[in-house]
Parts: structure tokens; sequence; C-alpha cells
């Protein structure tokens, strides 16, 4: 697509507040960062969209846990009709896009949106909110990133807490991108990630993690815990090392952590 193109694209359907996103309407915020750079590229984040239509599995369940308004959700659910998707959303700057997104899909009967935070614990917490727009940003922390900042309180839940919710489907993919709480929704999600076996697709950003005081090894530990293998996204070369993890960082925010049992293959 042209540059032009985009442009207009950008302008036209900026100015509705919704557009078309793999056959469905998708709604966003006034000036959404999200937006703009779907518009961009014509497919937001297609690597990573690439990555999850290549791991879910028919028949099963994707966790889409910190899902905004609905950009890595929305591909699944129109290319894999037979899995359900459980979008998991905590701000209530963004649910009201999401929502919508989701009363008018025609494949909402696969689809379910759980508005919370996830932690290691249930109970409450401040959530940090830019407004909206720079909604990818929002999180259990001020990581600095995406602008000013205002504090809510939400709900926190764990990812095994919804699981068992859910009736405990069998769970192929749980995509994260929660700025920096991964390491503590992980926590929350031992029994999940024990009996299912779930391909995890991460976002770690040095910056994120700094915030949460979440060190290059504590992310090591807990691989070595759960029994899973960190690799970069997109050479899939396992991680075994602190040095290769920090060099990593340096190139990616996107990792995939199999179990030692199902190690993805490029």
């Amino acid at each position: 697509m042209s540059r032009a193109r985009r442009f207009a694209k950008k302008l036209v359907y900026g100015f509705r507040g919704r557009f078309p996103y793999f056959g469905h309407t998708v709604y966003f915020p006034t000036g959404s960062h999200i937006f703009e750079r779907a518009c961009e590229v014509g497919v937001y984040e297609r690597e990573v969209v690439d990555l999850i239509l290549a791991l879910v599995e028919p028949e099963t369940t994707y966790f889409d846990v910190g899902t905004n308004i609905g950009l890595l959700s929305v591909p699944v659910l129109a290319v894999c009709p037979s899995v359900k998707v459980v979008s998991i959303e905590a701000s209530p700057d963004t649910l009201p896009y999401l929502r919508r997104t989701r009363l008018e899909a025609q494949t909402s009967s696969n689809w379910t949106i759980v508005e919370t935070a996830v932690g290691a614990q249930p109970g409450e917490a401040e959530f940090w909110s830019a407004g909206g727009a720079m909604g990818a940003f929002d999180g259990l922390r001020d990581t600095g990133r995406g602008g000013a900042k205002q504090p809510v309180r939400v709900a926190v839940r764990t990812l095994d807490d919804i699981w068992r919710e859910c009736g405990c489907p069998p769970v192929s993919v749980i995509k994260m991108d929660i700025e920096g709480g991964e390491y503590h929704a992980l926590q929350g999600a031992r029994e999940l990630i024990t009996k299912v076996k779930p391909a995890l697709v991460i976002e770690w950003a040095a910056a994120n993690l700094a915030t949460y005081k979440i060190a290059y090894e504590m992310l090591l530990s807990l691989c070595a815990e759960i029994s899973y293998v960190p690799c970069a996204y997109t050479d899939l070369v396992p991680i075994c090392t602190k040095k290769q993890l920090q060099v990593a960082m340096r190139r990616t925010e996107t990792f995939v952590l199999a179990s030692d049992d199902r190690q993805v293959s490029r």
C-alpha cells in the first residue's frame, strides 16, 4: 500500500473511530497508537500474528492477556473458527471499545472478554492508564512509556482462576503483553501451565521489567521451574544464560516459551 493510501485510510477510519480488520469491525479510541501502527503496516505486529496463528491448535482455547482493542484476538477468531478466544483486559479506558467490537462480531460465541488485570495473587491494585490513545502502555506499574498516566483501581485475578472459571479447557497458546507484569502473571498460572503446557508468546522489555525490579536471572529461574525453554523471536534459538537473554532483548521484545517436550521449531 502506498504512503498516500495509508494516510487516507488513517484519516478516514481515524475520523470514524472504527476500521475493518480480518473481516471484523474494530473500534478504537481517538488517536489510538495501535490503530495508527496497524494502518501503517496493514496488520498490527504481523510477525506476532503469524506466530500465534502457527501455534494455536484446532478445538483449543487461546488466552490473549493484555488484549487492548483486540488486534491479536481478532485474527485468531477470523482464521481459526474452532478456537475459543479469551481476551483479558483491565483498562477502563480501552474496554468500551473492545466490548463494542465483540458485540458486533459474528464470531462472538467463541469470544469471551474477561475484565481484569492478572497477577500472582487475586485482589485489587492500582492500574496506570494513559487515557485510551496510548493504552498499549497501560499496566500495573507506571513504566514511563506512553506518556503521562493516572492510577485507577482494578480487580486482579490469576490466570489459574480464569482458566478454572472457563472449565479448564485445553489452552494451546497464551499471548502476554502487560508492560512488565508478565513474571507475576506467570506465577499465577502454575496450575494451567503444568497441566496444559501451552506455548507462551510473551513480551519482555528491559525498561518494563526494570520498573517491576525483575532481573534477567529471575526470568530464567522461572522458566527452569516450569520446565520451559525461552527463545527469542524470530530466530527461536534457546536462551540458557543471562548474557544470551541480555543480547536477545536488545534485538526484540517478543519471546516464545515452550515446554521441554513441546519445542517450537522454525
